[in-house]
């Protein structure tokens, strides 16, 4: 099989995971007097708010709430007034730099065995921005870059997506960067696997903006085993891909 083929078969097939890399680490409850979008107790909000740790916030979540009483039409209303007067809050603060996302849940908060006044409230749920740790690597040098597969597939493990970020990480912070990825089996020889495999790779960057032009792949069969065969762990740590990274010389 031709690998332009091979390439076009795994772009087909290709199933992408998702990231997500704005972790939920604090919440702030705002209090409202029934009926109305005034914030209760603004000097203890504004305590609270002052004591976050604003390096690393990425986004606040704005949830506003209502009580059953009314009609649902006025609920929706009073919460999209109780969020508005949070946001408005929130721009005389120090998080003024940080996106805000609201959500209007009006008669929705789940809590409806409690009293109705703990209804009457927005709550602020704050999600900062966790850095993943930096793929380490010498120039030229094959990494193994901790990308497994299930056994007889180009199927890339779900535990291996964070090192893929970290790869694709690194060819976006330095475009001077090229790639070759090679890849790898266990067990019997089967080149045709391990070239799928450096392709799938080779298919995630490309998917998340790393121009296919800076990379290349080439496949090992199960030539350069790390471990022997004698262990379902080592098996699947010989599933495998690699890198080098290099630059081009003038």
């Amino acid at each position: 099989m031709k690998l332009s083929l091979l390439f076009i078969l795994l772009t087909l097939s290709f199933r992408s995971v998702f990231a997500q890399k704005d972790v939920q680490r604090d919440s702030i409850t705002v209090s409202f007097a029934y009926n109305q979008s005034e914030v209760l107790s603004a000097d203890q909000l504004l305590t609270q708010l002052s004591k976050l740790d604003t390096s690393s916030l990425s986004l606040i979540r704005l949830v506003g709430y209502t009580d059953s009483t009314g009609s649902l039409t006025r609920n929706k209303t009073l919460a999209a007034e109780r969020i508005k007067s949070v946001e408005i809050f929130l721009q005389r603060t120090g998080l003024n730099h940080v996106r805000i996302e609201t959500v209007n849940a009006n008669e929705l908060s789940g809590f409806r065995t409690v009293p109705d006044e703990m209804n009457r409230r927005a709550d602020l749920l704050i999600y900062r921005k966790i850095t993943p740790p930096k793929l380490v690597f010498e120039l030229n040098k094959p990494v193994n870059l901790n990308i497994n597969f299930q056994g007889g597939t180009a199927d890339i493990l779900p535990v291996s997506y964070p090192n893929l970020e970290k790869l694709k990480n690194v060819m976006l912070e330095d475009t001077t960067l090229q790639l070759k990825l090679n890849g790898h089996v266990c067990c019997a020889n089967d080149m045709e696997l391990s070239v799928k495999r450096a392709y799938a790779v080779m298919r995630y960057l490309s998917l998340n903006d790393i121009d296919y032009k800076r990379m290349s792949a080439e496949g090992f069969s199960n030539s350069k085993l790390l471990f022997p065969d004698d262990s379902e762990e080592h098996m699947s740590l010989n599933r495998r891909v690699e890198a080098i990274f290099y630059r081009k010389t003038e």
